[in-house]
Parts: C-alpha cells; structure tokens; sequence
C-alpha cells in the first residue's frame, strides 16, 4: 500500500531521492574539507572517519526503511484508527512500527552497500572472519536497538498523543554520531552511551570492524539493547492498557 502510494507521484519521489543523494554528497564533501586540514579527527584517519560515516548511513537508512509507521502514528492515534488497529490479529505494535515504509529509500540503501563492501576491502578494514561476523552482530544489534527506540516513543505517543517532537530529537541525536563519538567530552559520550544509547546505535559497529573493542563493551552494547527492548516492551503494554480510544 505504501508503495502504490509513493509510485502514484513518481516524480516527488525522486526528487526526495535526489535531495537524499545531495544531502550525503554535501556531508561527504564537508567531511574532506575537514580532513585536508587536519590530518584525523580524534586520532582515526580519514578512511577510518568515512568508514564511520558509511555505517551510520547504512544504520539511519535501514532504520528508516523499517521503522517509518512511526512517523505516521500520531494520526492514528488522534483519529482513533488505532481501534482497529488493535482489533486486528497482530502484535499491537505492529501498525506503529512496520506500517510505513518508502521503497525510495531502496535507491539509495543498495549503493550504500555496494559501496561500503567494496570500502571495507579496498581499505582492509578487517581481521579475519571473526571481525566480520562481530560487526554483523553489532549491526543487528543496532537494529533492535532501534526498533526499542522507536516503541518508546510510540508508547509516549500513546500516554501523550505527542510524537513528532520526539521523533526529530532522536533524529537530532542520532546525527551526532556521523563523526566518531570520541570527538566528545566524557560526559557527552556517557549521555549518549546510557541514555539515549547512540553509541550503541551507530558507533560500536565500526569499532568492532576496527578490532578497537574489549570483550566488556561487546557484552554491555548487548546489554543496554536488551534492558531498552526489555523496557519499551513494559512501557508499552502498560501504555496500551490506558489506552482509551479517542471516542471516549
């Protein structure tokens, strides 16, 4: 449905995937023109501060792609079409999270791959099979991760009927981690750790890539995922039994 949607105006979707495309150009340019006077940023190189970039485009795409309902729930909510939402026979979350999508997205994830794949070997950005298979499930990871994030603003849509607010303030921070994370003061980087993890999120990947972590930070990346999943999960059953319906 979102696709047909999206392809009944053909030509505001691409020029959203050009404006996509100029947007990472641009950030891609400014990146080098940062790098030509200095020679790193934080003691990583240039190929390691793209290589940083690359993933948190993979990461914020993907996530993008996937949890894009979000963007579209408030409606739902005030409108009260999240009745029968509820009344359908899927988890409750469903509909929020995995309700939207934008197949234009698609144009500009398969390039970012290609690229990043070929990135990675041109630059041997690895060590072995064992490497690889860390960043994968780092990656995936961040996925969930994400999803967590983003049932967490929908169970305060639920509680609030807001919404969007909270959406570009997790935009906004994400958006912090197109450079390395160290770039920050500790408390910074302890902030965006334990509270709003996007050093988990966008950061930890390429750190493994790198072979720059310690077995402790693998294992507490996993755990921070597991107790934001474990408690967006509460927040938002107990959300969903105050929920009342907008009729009422």
């Amino acid at each position: 449905m979102a696709a047909q949607s999206q392809l009944t105006t053909v030509w505001a979707g691409l020029l959203f995937v050009v404006g996509k495309v100029l947007r990472f150009l641009f950030f891609f340019v400014f990146i080098f023109s940062i790098l030509s006077r200095v020679k790193t940023i934080a003691g990583y190189s240039r190929e390691q501060v793209i290589l940083f970039y690359l993933v948190f485009n993979l990461i914020d795409v993907s996530t993008q792609i996937l949890f894009r309902g979000v963007y579209r729930f408030r409606r739902l909510i005030i409108s009260g079409d999240f009745d029968l939402v509820l009344m359908q026979p899927t988890p409750s979350f469903f509909r929020p999270i995995f309700g939207w999508s934008d197949i234009f997205d698609l144009t500009t994830l398969v390039p970012l791959i290609i690229y990043l794949s070929f990135f990675i070997f041109q630059n041997n950005f690895w060590n072995g099979s064992g490497t690889i298979i860390l960043f994968f499930l780092l990656l995936l990871n961040s996925l969930v991760l994400a999803f967590a994030l983003h049932l967490l603003v929908c169970a305060i849509c639920v509680l609030t009927t807001e919404i969007d607010h909270l959406v570009m303030v997790y935009r906004d921070l994400t958006n912090m981690a197109r450079f390395p994370t160290d770039i920050y003061q500790k408390p910074v980087v302890c902030f965006l750790t334990f509270t709003v993890p996007v050093v988990i999120l966008m950061t930890v990947p390429v750190k493994a890539l790198l072979n720059l972590l310690s077995w402790q930070t693998i294992l507490l990346s996993f755990a921070i995922t597991l107790v934001f999943l474990v408690g967006s999960l509460k927040l938002w059953k107990y959300a969903i039994r105050g929920y009342s319906s907008a009729s009422s």
